[in-house]
């Protein structure tokens, strides 16, 4: 009786070990998405933030973007078998006092992790789609940076 209680021990034992060893953590797979999504999250929380006037417009065409992007980012995450929820922090928490500047060097970390991760055959080019949203998230951030109310010697 003693053999078949450790014999049943090293067998759950020996399973559990398995179990473990397959379970591998989102952040040890291709983290470049999730880097990315925390990165256009952080992002749009800048942006929506920032509610001075005459910069209203390009704002939201760049929000708009960051939604689009962020949609196709989560997708691939969930073809990939990974959960979209839990994600490492972003590369930087922002300035609040400086928030365009600070989302555009989020989205660039963004474009950048994207770019890093592996388009899938099953992702149906959500790389691209993804790729293209961020880009014309700076295009707008850029306008709007440029245009945008001068305060002392720094543009926002």
């Amino acid at each position: 009786m003693r053999f078949f209680k450790t014999l049943a021990s090293a067998a759950l034992g020996l399973t559990a070990f398995t179990l473990l060893a397959l379970a591998v953590p989102a952040q040890a797979q291709h983290p470049g998405y999730l880097h990315a999504l925390s990165n256009l999250r952080q992002a749009r929380a800048l942006l929506q933030s920032d509610n001075r006037p005459g910069m209203r417009e390009e704002r939201n065409r760049a929000l708009d973007e960051i939604e689009s992007a962020l949609r196709a980012v989560r997708e691939a995450v969930r073809e990939e078998g990974r959960e979209s929820r839990w994600t490492p922090p972003p590369a930087t928490q922002g300035d609040p006092d400086r928030p365009l500047r600070s989302a555009m060097t989020l989205l660039d970390e963004a474009h950048r992790d994207v770019a890093r991760g592996v388009d899938e055959a099953g992702h149906r080019g959500l790389q691209d789609r993804a790729l293209r949203h961020i880009d014309e998230a700076q295009r707008s951030l850029g306008r709007a940076l440029r245009s945008g109310p001068r305060y002392g010697d720094r543009r926002y």
